[in-house]
């Protein structure tokens, strides 16, 4: 608990920090006043004071803001500080100092995604070939386990990432594939076969795949039997494997899911191989929630086995290293696919493919900060980059107290070439408060259900 609250924090502290550094350091480039830098709302703990600025850090860690001169539109300011006033400033330097905020989170992610890529090198497997799905273009063709992919269209393969990009860029036409195994070099010609699944919000997406995996798949061994559940009262037992369903044979772990999650509860029969036993069982799934990719509930059906235990050999990883330029590109890559990625989250949301119960807030942010930590350095840091993109796309959001709300005043201002009337940004900034409260108390309750429900 104390570990999740402390990684919560450093999480909020430095989104925070970079994200009133940029109002703060625009402000100051067009000559305005700032009166206080505080890290935190509420009483300040201690701080300095320098020139006209105190910086400070507050005791409720929840927030931070930027004090400019002249920030309120009535608020009396002598003569002679009008030019360090923001108020009096012309509308484009108000709107790129409210803008920077949001900028810099940007900024900040594409350090991290940058950096992190340049310092660590990318983490992936090396090109060999660990298995080969029966009757797919890679086996009709003569791949084998085993082969190791060394150029593709006369393109140098590293990683599994370079086949996947490969295969992503053909289309569908014919890939030359260069390989070596047991120190002869062969060549096949492969065309790949496009593919259809759905993605996390149930949309239609297509690939192309030649059948080749860079690590074995799960074997539909029982690693564990769940109390009470249909497979522990048919008699199954760990260390069971599964060879059939209702007489189709069973290779692979997520060939026997899939067949038991499209069962909409009806019997199936079961052949189990035990040692050398081989017998059959008769086992109805039962539709349990569980929650999808993104943490929303969802019905499935299950029969209550857990699989054996998966990770790639160490013998397998690699980490390609990365030039800086490389790094910048795919730093700027990623940062990029966060922001569509959280706005195409919203647009899901808002046309009902996504429910309310995904959208997180504190707790989450909490949770998943601290199993991030454990999981390394760059783990977090990375996170930080994630959160620090998705914090400048809500932050955009036109809605009053928000920079987004500023913004849209700001337009508004440079359109009708007069300020909107303070009545009127009084009532709107009453009215945002009063939807972000409520939205407070919404992902605070989401929280709550997602975490201990």
């Amino acid at each position: 608990m104390i570990d999740t609250i402390f990684h919560f924090i450093i999480v909020l502290g430095v989104l925070i920090f970079f994200h009133e550094l940029g109002h703060f350091v625009v402000a100051r480039l067009f000559g305005v006043g700032v009166e206080r830098f505080s890290l935190g709302f509420g009483p300040r703990i201690f701080g300095k004071t320098m020139g006209r600025t105190d910086y400070r850090l507050s005791l409720i860690p929840l927030g931070g803001y930027v004090k400019m001169m002249g920030e309120e539109p009535d608020a009396p300011i002598p003569p002679e500080d009008l030019p360090l006033s923001f108020t009096h400033k012309p509308v484009g330097q108000r709107a790129l100092i409210v803008a920077a905020g949001p900028i810099f989170n940007i900024l900040f992610a594409i350090l991290i995604f940058t950096g992190g890529t340049y310092i660590t090198g990318i983490a992936n497997i090396k090109p060999y070939v660990r298995h080969v799905e029966k009757q797919s273009p890679a086996q009709e063709t003569g791949m084998l386990e085993g082969d190791r992919i060394q150029a593709i269209n006369g393109n140098p393969i590293a990683s599994w990432r370079d086949i996947n990009a490969v295969l992503d860029e053909s289309q569908g036409g014919p890939l030359t594939i260069d390989i070596t195994r047991n120190g002869s070099e062969l060549t096949y010609t492969v065309r790949p076969k496009q593919e259809h699944a759905k993605d996390v919000y149930g949309d239609d997406i297509t690939y192309y795949d030649i059948g080749i995996q860079g690590h074995r798949p799960i074997s539909a061994m029982v690693a564990e039997t769940l109390p009470d559940m249909p497979a522990q009262k048919a008699g199954i037992e760990k260390g069971d494997r599964i060879i059939a369903i209702d007489g189709s044979p069973i290779d692979y772990w997520e060939a026997m899911q899939d067949i038991v999650s499209q069962s909409q509860g009806k019997s199936m029969t079961f052949t189990i191989q035990r040692g050398e036993d081989v017998f059959e069982v008769e086992i109805k799934p039962v539709e349990k929630q569980e929650k999808n990719a993104l943490g929303t509930q969802q019905s499935v059906y299950r029969i209550g086995i857990l699989r054996p235990d998966f990770s790639i050999p160490e013998a397998d990883k690699i980490n390609v290293p990365v030039g800086l330029g490389q790094a910048i590109v795919l730093g700027l890559d990623q940062t990029w696919m966060v922001i569509y990625e959280s706005g195409r989250f919203f647009v899901k949301l808002s046309e009902r493919k996504v429910s309310t119960s995904a959208i997180g807030g504190p707790i989450r942010i909490a949770i998943m900060a601290n199993q991030q930590a454990r999981q390394g350095v760059m783990q977090l840091i990375y996170f930080i980059g994630f959160i620090s993109v998705s914090l400048a796309v809500i932050n955009l959001f036109p809605i009053p107290v928000l920079d987004g709300g500023h913004l849209l005043f700001f337009a508004i201002e440079a359109v009708q070439r007069k300020p909107v009337s303070i009545r009127v940004r009084e009532t709107a900034q009453q009215i945002g408060m009063f939807l972000l409260l409520l939205l407070m108390i919404f992902v605070l309750y989401n929280d709550i259900i997602y975490t201990w429900f």
